[in-house]
C-alpha cells in the first residue's frame, strides 16, 4: 500500500512511501524513488505518515527522496506512474498520534521494551540507566554499552513491559554478555 511519510533524512519533505513489512504495530516503509538502503520503521499512528492527497490538501507538493536515483526533471511522470493504479492506504487506517506526558515519571532501575537503534527491526529488554530532566538513559538487558542511548521520556522507540505481547511484536531475549542469541533479518 502507498501512503505519504515524512522522509527521515529530510523532515521537510514529505514523500511517497511503500509499505514493504509489518510487524505488530510497526510499519516498514520504502520511500518511492529510493533503494532499501534507507528503509525505515513507524508505528501506525505515527504524525510522520498521512494519506495519499494529504500533502495536497494542505497545499503542499509531494518531493522525491533525498538520493533520488532519477534525473530531478522526471519527478513528476515518476509520480505518474507510480501512483497510477496503486493500492492506497485508506484513510481509516491513520490514527491519531497518543498524547505526550506531561512530565517524566521514568526512574533509575525501570523496566521497559525499547527499540534497538541500531538494528531498529528489534525491539529489546532494556532497563533506565539513568534519568537527567525530560531524557532517560536506556539500557539493554544481556549487552554492553554499545546499543545504550539517551532519548526524550516521550520517545516513540521505547514501550511499557508487555508492549511486544499486546502488539503482536517480537521481543528479542536479552544478550548474553554481548553475544548475538538471535540474528533476524
Amino acid at each position: 500500500m502507498k501512503l505519504e511519510a515524512h522522509d527521515p533524512r529530510n523532515v521537510t519533505s514529505v514523500c511517497i512511501a511503500t509499505i514493504i513489512g509489518i510487524t505488530g504495530a510497526r510499519l516498514r516503509l520504502r520511500l518511492d524513488g529510493s533503494d532499501n538502503k534507507n528503509d525505515f520503521w513507524r508505528l501506525v499512528d505515527s504524525s510522520d505518515i498521512q494519506p495519499i492527497g494529504t500533502c495536497e490538501k494542505k497545499g503542499g507538493m509531494l518531493q522525491p527522496p533525498l538520493g533520488f536515483q532519477m534525473n530531478a526533471s522526471s519527478w513528476p511522470m515518476f509520480l505518474l506512474r507510480t501512483l497510477n493504479g496503486a493500492e492506497m492506504a485508506p484513510a481509516a487506517f491513520f490514527k491519531k498520534e497518543p498524547p505526550k506526558p506531561a512530565t517524566n515519571c521514568f526512574k533509575v532501575g525501570m523496566k521497559l521494551e525499547a527499540i534497538d537503534r541500531k538494528n531498529p527491526y528489534l525491539i529489546c529488554p532494556a532497563t533506565i540507566g539513568d534519568v537527567k530532566g525530560d531524557e532517560v538513559f536506556v539500557t539493554f538487558d544481556g549487552w554492553r554499552g554499545a546499543f545504550d542511548y539517551w532519548c526524550r521520556c516521550d520517545s516513540r522507540d521505547i514501550f511499557p513491559v508487555g508492549w511486544c505481547s499486546l502488539t503482536g511484536d517480537a521481543l528479542q531475549p536479552p544478550g548474553n554478555n554481548g553475544k548475538m542469541v538471535n540474528n533476524i533479518a
